[in-house]
């Protein structure tokens, strides 16, 4: 059995979750879009990690593909029957983490990453789902949300179902104006499992998934000493910390598909393989 499995957005459940994240900046006279793709994709393990999520190159292929291993934190006050000022905080997604396999290079301006089910063990993960400990003090309320199903493989799965894409272009290819470059992330997503479903209704896993990408762009501008250049938000996008962003769930990949932001990337091919073939 291979070690990983791939997890297309048409196996996950519920709605399909679009979103993009973009910051725009100057290029500096030294460097090319081409020089800070390569660097961007080179170094991406720095540029993600922050507060909200750590990520390390796999150590496992799959297949003749790289991977990266995730974990995303959502911290909350640690249950105390005191009051306290200052409470300490529990990380309630362990001893879950994610990973990802790199499938293509997007024109060597960036990179799409394919969600994966880990098939091997990592007795740090598999022991509290599988060995009857859901119960015991401490363990993530995650665990507990998992155990209606096979608690052990619902927690090998990456939560979401789907694919992510990075891509660094000039400014005229996402149709901005300016002589301008832009970093976007783009991802078509599904909940992997219905039991990811409930875990977020009680937890709201996806409320912090918008800080992790908000805080990748950032890491990046703020690392190379890159100059933004603010932009008008289009409709229906937001901007925080910097970063302007676009978050919209469709009922089906129809409704997906009619959408004016979705449109607009398939048109400008920025993001060829953010959705799958269907087999």
């Amino acid at each position: 059995m291979s070690d990983f499995t791939e997890q297309p957005v048409y196996n996950g459940v519920g709605d399909y979750h679009f979103n993009r994240y973009r910051v725009v900046f100057k290029c500096p006279p030294a460097e090319t879009k081409q020089s800070l793709a390569r660097d961007f994709v080179a170094n991406f393990p720095a540029y993600l990690t922050s507060p909200y999520a750590t990520v390390v190159k796999g150590e496992r292929n799959f297949g003749s593909r790289p991977t990266f291993h995730f974990h995303g934190f959502k911290m909350v006050p640690f249950p105390s029957a005191v009051p306290l000022r200052s409470p300490p905080t529990i990380d309630i997604a362990r001893p879950h983490t994610d990973w990802v396999a790199k499938i293509d290079e997007n024109d060597n301006l960036g990179f799409t990453a394919q969600t994966l089910k880990r098939e091997f063990m990592v007795v740090s993960e598999d022991g509290p789902t599988g060995f009857g400990v859901l119960s015991i003090p401490g363990v993530s309320p995650l665990i507990n949300l998992l155990a209606a199903g096979d608690p052990m493989e619902v927690n090998r799965m990456h939560f979401l179902a789907g694919r992510r894409s990075w891509r660094l272009d000039d400014g005229k290819s996402f149709e901005v104006d300016g002589d301008v470059l832009v970093l976007e992330t783009i991802a078509v997503e599904r909940f992997s499992h219905k039991a990811y479903m409930r875990a977020d209704a009680l937890l709201g896993l996806e409320k912090v998934v918008p800080d992790i990408w908000i805080a990748m762009l950032n890491n990046f501008i703020t690392k190379r000493t890159l100059v933004r250049v603010p932009q008008r938000l289009r409709p229906g996008w937001m901007n925080k910390n910097g970063i302007d962003y676009y978050i919209k769930s469709f009922d089906d990949e129809a409704a997906l598909s009619g959408d004016i932001e979705f449109a607009q990337q398939k048109r400008l091919g920025l993001f060829k393989t953010i959705l799958p073939s269907r087999k």
